[in-house]
């Protein structure tokens, strides 16, 4: 019995339909196969792949009494999840041009900081602000307060904020130079550490 007389016989028996099924089933279970040998030998490493993103960000948090703590609003947000079985201290988000208002100290002159970018880590409880910080306040009485300086660790619940690299302070008294700096903004009380250089202006 040649091939021919073969499939006529499997043909009676078994319906086209099945047969095109079958085929599909072994052409997909085959292409299945080649792929994962292809990948065999990769190692996966989750923290490239971001675990999520959103888009036109705000959020604002509330004391007990209601009032406003402080607020974040970015153009994008990516949350990197480092290991693939689930959530760890070691997961961060890269914030995309945060701008952050602090509230506590005069909510009418609350204290406004901006970056170029942002990481949120340990569970969002600090946020590393990178490259063209800035950090400003308006009020009647002492005019304009602008800080600037390369990076910023804070600690947005505790509305607290600290560095060690060079920063640079100006207001309408004059220009302070300085390394490093401690900054608790709830209580607008500001501590230069070291190398201290001041330049007033008597106007």
């Amino acid at each position: 019995m040649n091939l021919l007389q073969r499939a006529n016989n499997i043909h009676q028996y078994i319906p086209v339909p099945w047969i095109l099924a079958f085929t599909l089933v072994i052409c997909f279970f085959a292409f299945s196969l080649r792929q994962k040998v292809d990948v065999v030998g990769y190692e996966y490493d989750s923290s490239g792949f971001p675990q999520f993103y959103m888009k036109q960000v705000e959020t604002r948090e509330f004391d007990m009494q209601g009032k406003l703590h402080y607020q974040l609003t970015t153009p994008q947000v990516t949350h990197y999840q480092v290991h693939p079985d689930g959530p760890s201290e070691g997961d961060y988000t890269l914030i995309e041009s945060p701008d952050m208002g602090f509230y506590d100290a005069d909510p009418a002159a609350p204290w406004l900081v901006t970056a170029e970018t942002g990481r949120s880590e340990a569970n969002g409880q600090l946020i590393r602000l990178l490259n063209n910080v800035v950090i400003q306040q308006l009020t009647p009485t002492q005019g304009l307060i602008q800080i600037t300086t390369s990076e910023l660790r804070v600690r947005a619940r505790e509305q607290f904020a600290e560095t060690n690299k060079a920063v640079k302070m100006r207001s309408a008294k004059g220009q302070i130079d300085a390394i490093g700096m401690d900054a608790d903004l709830a209580q607008s009380r500001l501590q230069l550490k070291s190398q201290v250089k001041a330049v007033y202006d008597p106007r």
